[in-house]
């Protein structure tokens, strides 16, 4: 069925408009909360509960932000609150994020000025500033030879070129490790990592659009513990030490898991 070119970008749109709380196309920079609610989506922002603001925060989140509340106490007084793993929502958030230039830099000084005032976990390590590097890389690799300001998906190919419903949406996008790579550090990367690497990931491909938390074991045995989760046709790799359970979080849509001691990278391969 072939749909006409604005249906894609109204249900953008409209999942931008929910997401935001606000009518508006563009970014209201005197609004703080509009910004943390894209980021929040993405970057699996942790609040932290002792400061004077996060109460407020998460009530206008759950008000007018479409952040979920999945459980509180009888007297209301604790509630658990975050948002949903949704592709979908993640790139709508991406596609304002990056509509313009000043948007990335304005929602990136709303977080540092909230994150200096320690209203959110940086992680014992700076587990934040991963998650912002790696999802802002990929955001800006698929957008390299795709102009900003145009539509959020880009059209199939082939004989059903035609159809809408058939287009992909540009943070859903899979990315060539290898390419990958070489954006987020440098074309010396390979060279530094040898020819040998580069041929084992020559068909390997990652494709994340956001974060989301993990809390608690994710096994109970004694040793170390590698598990996969399928997950919107990709894998989700992850590994812990019993010694050692933080707080966790993965990429969804995904190929990267995070943890306080360390990191996985997982790749959906290909042999196209």
């Amino acid at each position: 069925m072939t749909v006409p070119d604005e249906t894609v970008n109204s249900i953008i749109t409209i999942a931008t408009q929910k997401l935001t709380g606000s009518l508006s196309g563009t970014f209201d920079f005197a609004n703080t909360n509009e910004a943390l609610a894209i980021l929040s989506q993405r970057f699996a922002l942790g609040v932290c509960f002792g400061h004077p603001d996060a109460i407020s925060y998460i009530e206008k989140g759950v008000a007018s932000h479409m952040r979920i509340c999945y459980s509180t106490t009888d007297d209301r007084s604790w509630s658990y609150t975050d948002y949903p793993s949704e592709p979908l929502l993640s790139c709508a958030a991406a596609h304002r994020l990056h509509q313009n230039h000043s948007n990335l830099t304005h929602a990136l000084t709303v977080l540092k000025a909230k994150v200096d005032g320690g209203m959110f976990e940086i992680g014992q390590s700076g587990e934040l500033t991963s998650r912002l590097l790696l999802l802002i890389a990929k955001d800006i690799y698929v957008r390299k030879d795709h102009d900003i300001s145009k539509d959020s998906y880009i059209r199939a190919r082939g004989s059903d070129d035609d159809n809408y419903w058939k287009a992909e949406l540009i943070d859903c996008q899979k990315v060539s490790v290898i390419h990958f790579l070489a954006h987020l550090f440098g074309d010396s990367f390979w060279s530094q990592a040898g020819d040998t690497a580069k041929e084992l990931f020559k068909h390997a491909y990652i494709n994340f659009s956001h974060w989301v938390p993990m809390d608690g074991m994710i096994s109970p045995g004694p040793e170390v513990r590698y598990g996969s989760v399928h997950c919107r046709q990709v894998f989700l790799i992850y590994c812990h030490t019993a010694t050692d359970a933080p707080r966790q979080s993965g990429l969804c849509a995904t190929g990267i898991a995070q943890a306080r001691s360390n990191a996985a990278i997982s790749s959906h391969s290909s042999t196209r």
